[in-house]
Formats: structure tokens, C-alpha cells, sequence
């Protein structure tokens, strides 16, 4: 699933990015992000506006990490994931519901 203009705009806007020489890299970005959050998570219920709200979320702020972290060299702690990414993760996984579930 490609972003639309509108949603690269809101997705540069978010990590503070002005020029579009990166789009291609953050649209691969954000998909791989995508991937990586519903490998932790399962499925993601699309028409649970306060899960894709959260899920979103979690996939701009990977984005992110990921933007900031490009370079060759780094410490690993330059390289932990924000623990709001993971907060957000865990809410994904554990506080909504499966399926017909209540």
C-alpha cells in the first residue's frame, strides 16, 4: 500500500522533513514499518479508528527512528527503539479486542 501525497506530507511534516529527495526511502520505510509492527502485533482491525490511530502512530515514529539511524556508525545506544514505540506496540497487542471479541 503506497501513502498518498497527502499522507507523505503528514508523514514528512511529523519527523520534520522539507525536501523530497527521501519520499522514495520513507515510503519504503513506512511500509517495512507497517511489516514490523503487525509482526509484533497480529492483525490490525482498520475499521478501529482508535487502533489505526495508534498503529500510525507507531509506524511514523519507526519512520523516524529509522530516518535518524541511517548512518554507518553507531553506538548501540543510538540505536535503541524509543520506548514510546514499544508502549504503543504493547497497547496494539494487548488492549483491543480480537475479532468479534469483547
Amino acid at each position: 500500500m503506497a501513502l498518498t501525497p497527502e499522507e507523505l506530507a503528514k508523514l514528512k511534516q511529523y519527523i520534520r522533513i522539507d525536501y523530497d529527495d527521501d519520499d522514495p526511502l520513507l515510503e519504503m520505510f513506512y511500509k517495512q514499518a507497517g511489516i514490523h509492527i503487525r509482526n509484533q502485533v497480529g492483525s490490525i482491525d482498520e475499521t478501529n479508528e482508535n487502533m489505526l490511530e495508534q498503529y500510525n502512530q507507531a509506524r511514523a515514529l519507526l519512520v523516524q527512528h529509522w530516518n535518524d539511524n541511517r548512518q554507518s556508525f553507531r553506538s548501540e545506544k543510538d540505536y535503541e527503539v524509543p520506548h514510546s514505540l514499544n508502549s504503543i506496540v504493547l497497547h496494539l497487542k494487548y488492549c483491543y479486542p480480537v475479532g468479534d471479541q469483547v
